[in-house]
């Protein structure tokens, strides 16, 4: 078994129903992985004119095909691929004890399917092969015949299959899932022009030979990455209000939540946010949202309640998940990630109006120093 990745880039946006800037979809092949087998089934007549003997829903062989690494991305779709052919066999002969002659012949009938999680095609319409038939001479001796084999033209039997969303965790994981391909429905007729005299029988076997290959390809988007900064991974980000005035106006600090870009990438929803600490004198405006694109972004802000004098620190959790395209994909493959915002301010308390005027007169004298000695310079 192999494993090839392909970096196919299909336009799906429109499909996916994605939002925002255009995604692409990229594909890993699994595959092919090669099949032979052969089922059979006999019928025997036995002094009656015809008898069918059944070997429905048959095993011709199973595919082990690897599962998708959920490292990779999110898993939104896969298929497999069937190319194989069918060949048919017949063969039989008839016996006698007494009696008049007779001719024994046969013949078989056979459908093919495909099955694996979220699929089931049976491939029709039916295949059948007719057996060339032999005599038995007429008398009181003992007489046996025999003919065959009779073998048909192989044939072409395949498709390519989409696994229903409904099972695309099945084939995700670091083992195999299975593919088999069945006969369900395998029957060999056995037949006797006549029946007259004592112990006379006829026998058919019937065979499929089946052989080919099976291929899954999967469909899947690269992970959300979720960060403070636009253009690279940033998961914690501090912001800081310094020393403010009690009761004073003071002006939010910007922040952006962001997909980091890339044209393969998945959607990021924020599902929930915590805080803890001083939350009720440092808040956010924080919302919840779905599917922010590759190289979009989220603008929100944080504000700094001044009414009580004291130093405030709070930390708000981000929990935010991969999107599920379009509702569909593997929910094993989506990811979840965390990023932490810390916050922090200092109210304090207005001074009183003479420490005001000595703080004035202090700032008024540091700056008659700073022009003193510009002009010192320059003079």
């Amino acid at each position: 078994m192999t494993m090839k990745t392909l970096t196919q880039l299909t336009l799906t946006a429109a499909m996916l129903g994605m939002s925002g800037l255009s995604h692409a979809a990229l594909t890993t092949t699994v595959g092919p992985v090669d099949f032979n087998g052969t089922v059979a089934v006999t019928a025997t007549a036995n002094s009656v004119s015809s008898a069918t003997a059944n070997n429905n829903n048959a095993t011709a062989a199973n595919v082990a095909l690897g599962q998708f690494n959920a490292a990779t991305g999110v898993l939104s779709g896969a298929n497999l691929t069937l190319n194989s052919s069918r060949t048919q066999t017949i063969s039989g002969g008839g016996t006698k004890t007494m009696g008049p002659g007779r001719t024994a012949n046969g013949s078989g009938t056979s459908t093919a399917a495909l099955s694996a999680p979220g699929i089931n095609t049976t491939y029709t319409p039916a295949i059948t092969q007719a057996g060339a038939g032999c005599s038995l001479a007429m008398g009181p001796t003992s007489d046996s015949c025999s003919w065959g084999p009779n073998a048909s033209a192989a044939k072409t039997t395949g498709s390519t299959e989409d696994v229903n969303n409904a099972n695309l965790d099945a084939y995700v994981g670091g083992g195999t899932v299975d593919a088999a391909l069945t006969l369900p429905s395998l029957s060999a007729t056995s037949t006797l022009s006549r029946t007259q005299g004592m112990a006379s029988s006829s026998t058919s076997t019937y065979s499929v030979a089946w052989s080919g290959s099976v291929q899954a390809d999967y469909t899947y988007l690269l992970h959300a990455a979720p960060s403070f900064a636009d253009a690279s991974t940033q998961s914690s980000l501090s912001l800081n209000f310094g020393t403010v005035l009690q009761n004073s106006i003071v002006s939010p600090l910007a922040f952006g939540i962001y997909n980091l870009a890339d044209p393969n990438r998945d959607g990021v929803n924020l599902d929930s946010f915590t805080s803890s600490g001083d939350s009720a004198k440092l808040t956010t405006n924080l919302a919840g949202f779905t599917n922010l694109a590759q190289g979009d972004s989220k603008s929100f802000a944080a504000l700094l309640n001044t009414s009580a004098l004291g130093l405030f620190n709070a930390q708000y959790i981000l929990n935010l998940s991969d999107w599920n395209p379009g509702g569909t994909a593997a929910g094993s493959t989506l990811n979840n990630y965390q990023l932490t915002l810390n916050l922090a301010g200092n109210v304090a308390a207005v001074p009183e109006p003479e420490e005001y005027a000595m703080m004035l007169l202090g700032f008024g004298m540091v700056g008659f120093q700073v022009r003193s000695k510009q002009q010192r310079l320059f003079s």
